[in-house]
């Protein structure tokens, strides 16, 4: 139970890291200039699942299920919760990326701050 449960927090992680990559607007514009022979492009459309975290990770916890054979309802409702809390993943992920970068910055600021102290020596 446990491991299935882990399954699906890893593919909602998976699903909005895929939809803040920006890919699904890369592939809605390809899809556009497809349709249009080239006329138009852009990506001014819902192409759901593939643009929404939410449906995303909804549909593919889904599909997991399925294929795993383990379509129930308390997994289902684990699969709805976990979709229902996608914006909330990815303001971690943000905020885990500004937190390392902002440590980046120190590391940077003290090593150039030594480097720089150890010339005028």
């Amino acid at each position: 139970m446990i491991n299935t449960l882990l399954t699906l927090l890893l593919i909602q992680v998976i699903a909005v890291c895929y939809v803040m990559s920006g890919f699904p607007d890369s592939l809605k514009s390809a899809i556009k200039w497809v349709i249009t022979k080239g006329k138009m492009s852009g990506s001014n459309y819902r192409l759901k699942p593939f643009d929404c975290p939410l449906c995303m990770t909804f549909w593919s916890c889904i599909i997991y299920l399925l294929c795993t054979s383990q379509l129930t309802i308390p997994y289902i409702a684990a699969a709805i919760v976990l979709a229902m809390f996608t914006s909330t993943t990815e303001n971690i992920i943000r905020m885990v990326q500004d937190l390392i970068t902002a440590l980046i910055n120190v590391i940077y600021r003290y090593v150039i701050d030594r480097s720089t102290f150890s010339q005028d020596n």
